[in-house]
Formats: structure tokens, sequence, C-alpha cells
């Protein structure tokens, strides 16, 4: 078996020896390896197009086989082009998939096999294929065009093996491993709206009150700056939830300001020597005016003054 890398650096290795990124013969030898190892099988067209960007040059099937050519001698030199792991097709080429093992592929297989099991099942299984995406994929081509667009559509899967591990994680009861998996999603996507809802559940199921109303102001926040926009409602719903959680009478308004309150107070705390007063400090000050205003009997509107 040939084990090739696309995560991180990338990397062969053979039964003989291990193939660096420098190691393959030239830039576009390796850029055919990831290639296939990407797409599996290409046709000579195909590849291509990929190899030089939309502008092959016009002898450029001659070309193709000289880098396939030396990229097999590279990979394996003690066989024969007819016995490579580069394979031959009507057309283009494929890696033969009964003798290369690529990391990707054992990614996609993982999430396969999660897809549909208990909780307690699948998340072995995502933390494994998480495990192999710890690093970007085709970190070091970082110029090319094909590999960005690559690196982008698997970072969203990434994002949402990552949050459905935590879901997982959270429906076992496991908190703190929820919102690690929840925070690697985030991370890797600010904007991942249902991972920031895991996080937060996953903060206030383990006990984290202010860690909780702290992960929200920091959706709100991301969502408010990038896209101008706030939270969904099921978000939303999730914070006021938390507010009203240890109140016995949930829906009165004076207790959900009395915990609007309590909340703010609670955040305010590592925010009270800011020069400028944060938007934390800003919701306790119209939080305790919204106080003053419902204990003395006044009408008040939360939406408007909370």
């Amino acid at each position: 078996m040939i084990d090739v890398r696309l995560f991180g650096t990338a990397q062969v290795e053979t039964l003989y020896r291990q193939l660096d990124c420098r190691d393959f013969g030239g830039v576009k030898h390796r850029h055919i390896l990831q290639l296939l190892a990407l797409h599996r099988v290409l046709r000579k067209a195909e590849l291509a197009e990929l190899l030089w960007e939309g502008d092959p040059p016009s002898g450029y099937v001659t070309t193709l086989e000289s880098y396939v050519s030396v990229l097999r001698r590279r990979i394996d030199p003690s066989v024969s082009a007819r016995d490579s792991v580069v394979q031959t097709r009507p057309g283009g080429y494929a890696l033969d998939t009964s003798r290369v093992r690529v990391d990707l592929w054992e990614f996609d297989e993982l999430l396969d096999r999660a897809d549909g099991l208990p909780a307690a099942a699948a998340l072995p299984l995502l933390e494994q294929a998480l495990a192999l995406a710890s690093r970007p994929l085709l970190a070091d081509e970082a110029c090319v065009t094909w590999a960005a667009d690559a690196r982008e559509r698997h970072s969203s899967r990434v994002v949402v093996a990552a949050t459905a591990a935590a879901e997982h994680a959270l429906a076992i009861g496991d908190t703190r491993r929820a919102d690690d998996l929840a925070a690697r999603a985030t991370d890797l996507d600010p904007l991942a709206e249902n991972a920031w809802r895991l996080r937060i559940s996953a903060l206030h199921a383990a006990g984290d009150r202010t860690g909780a109303l702290r992960c929200f102001h920091s959706c709100r926040q991301t969502l408010s700056e990038e896209l101008g926009i706030e939270p969904a409602p099921a978000t939303q719903e999730l914070f006021v939830r938390i507010l009203q959680a240890d109140e016995d009478g949930a829906g009165d308004l004076t207790q959900l300001v009395a915990a609007v309150l309590a909340a703010a107070r609670e955040l305010a705390v590592a925010d009270e020597r800011a020069e400028v007063p944060s938007p934390v400090i800003q919701l306790l000050a119209r939080t305790e005016r919204l106080a003053r205003r419902v204990g003395s009997g006044q009408p008040a509107a939360l939406g408007a003054t909370a």
C-alpha cells in the first residue's frame, strides 16, 4: 500500500521511502498526484485544465504524459508503468484504489459510516475524521486556484462534521467535549450559528451560565459585524431560556428583568475597567433602568428598553 497525505504538507509513504513535497520530480508532477487523489479519476483534458489553471499549452498531452512517467518512477521505480499505482485509463489517469490510501478518502469514509448512527456510535467516527483533518487540506498549495477551491469546500465539510460531533457529544452528556467540538466549527466558520447554539447549550448544561451568555454575545456580535443581522429566533430563544432558567415564574416581566439584570452583572465584571463602555456595560445600565421602571409600576417595553 502507498499512503498519500493531502492534509497539511504533501507526503507519500511507500514500502521503501517517504516522499516529501520536493521529491516528486517537480511542482507539476506533485500537482498531478494531488489532483488524482482529489478526484480519483481524471481525463487528460480535465487534468490539463486544472494543472495549467485554464490555460494548458497546445502540446499538453505529450507534456502531461512525460510528467506522469516521471511521477511513476518517483513513487515506485521498481515497477513498470503498467503496474504503477498511477494507472492509465482510456483518455486519462486514475489512482489504483486497491493499493493507495489517501487521508481525504478515509475522512470521507468515516463521515459516511457515522451518518445515521446513534450518538454514542457516531461520535468516535467523527472524531477520527476530525483528527485526520487537524491541518488544512493542501496547506502548502496556497497560491493554486484548484487547491484553494478544494480547501474551501473541505473546510465546510469539517465545520459540518465538527457541528454534528458536538451535537452527539451533547446528546450523551459530555458537555466539555461538545463545547470543544463546536468551538472548532466556529473557529473555522464564525458564521456557523448552529455551532454557536451548541456551544451556548454545552456551557449552560455544564453550569457555566456566564460562559453561555458570553458565547451568545460573541455570536450576536459576529453576525452583526459580518452580516448586519441578529441571531436566528432559535438562538434568541435559547438565550431567553438561559436567562429564565433559575426563575420559577418564567414569562413574568419582573422576573425576566431580574434574570437579565443578574446576567448583565455577571458579564460586566470583566469589562468594568474598559475606557469605553462595552455593550455588556451598556446592557447592565439599561437593564437597571428597566428594573427601576418595573419596580415602580411604570409601563416598560422590554424590547425597546433593554
